[in-house]
């Protein structure tokens, strides 16, 4: 009989218990079998989930055994508040923000046409307070500067590095200048719809290709926004659900 036989006939067998040193031992590896766990209810909105809650979902609530948990800006869970007798924590609900939802491609140079649309896709209007008490529209400032970019055949560029002059012909003749706003105040589509989205700096940049020019926006808080969305989050939750901690 080959070895890999036998030792599969005897791993069948009963464990031995071996004592030693007042200690209890088994001469076979033991595992726990462990029960299943449902899968969580998966649902994609924050309303969804305090629907779920309210509802009364597996008497979680009844039991206050439950608690909120913002995992990221685009995924909050209801968790058990205590483990069972496995080590596991149940997850009884999850809310995910739609990852069919195309959010704005940064950090990639964009032709004016395929700027233009993406930026009036991928993010909110929304007017923003300056310092001044005026209103900036930079959203707007956005679109309108490349819209005028688009219209020209011919774009010059000069850069320090801080701000760009696009020196665009117009027409035939006359000539036009503009300089670009090197940050601008933007608010993607990037968390859940129940809250206003985050406002937060974008680097706005410019640069030749041939006979045109491309465009681009690059994040310029790194990754803070995540931080501002947490907060918005949980704010939004506390107003809706009172008995379980919201944990961010």
């Amino acid at each position: 009989m080959k070895a890999e036989a036998i030792e599969k006939i005897l791993s069948l067998g009963v464990p031995n218990q071996i004592p030693k040193d007042g200690k209890l031992y088994v001469d076979k590896i033991m595992h726990v079998i462990a029960p299943e766990v449902p899968d969580a209810l998966a649902c994609s909105t924050l309303q969804g989930l305090v629907d779920l809650l309210n509802g009364n979902l597996e008497d979680v609530k009844a039991s206050v055994d439950v608690l909120v948990q913002i995992e990221s800006p685009t995924r909050v869970s209801l968790v058990g508040r205590k483990s069972d007798e496995f080590g596991r924590r149940q997850v009884y609900a999850t809310a995910e923000y739609p990852r069919a939802c195309n959010a704005f491609p940064f950090g990639v140079w964009h032709n004016p046409e395929n700027f233009l649309i993406a930026c009036q896709m991928g993010f909110q209007r929304v007017m923003i307070q300056s310092d001044d008490g005026s209103y900036a529209k930079d959203l707007d400032y956005v679109i309108r500067a490349a819209s005028n970019i688009a219209a020209e055949s011919g774009v010059t560029n000069a850069d320090d590095g801080i701000a760009q002059r696009v020196e665009m012909r117009q027409g035939v003749v006359l000539k036009g200048e503009t300089t670009l706003t090197p940050r601008v105040n933007l608010a993607p589509y990037r968390t859940f719809a129940e809250i206003d989205q985050v406002i937060s700096t974008f680097i706005f940049r410019a640069r030749p290709n041939g006979n045109a020019v491309t465009l681009a926006l690059f994040e310029g808080d790194g990754g803070r926004w995540r931080l501002s969305a947490t907060a918005a989050i949980k704010a939004w939750l506390s107003a809706q659900i009172t008995g379980s901690p919201i944990i961010s």
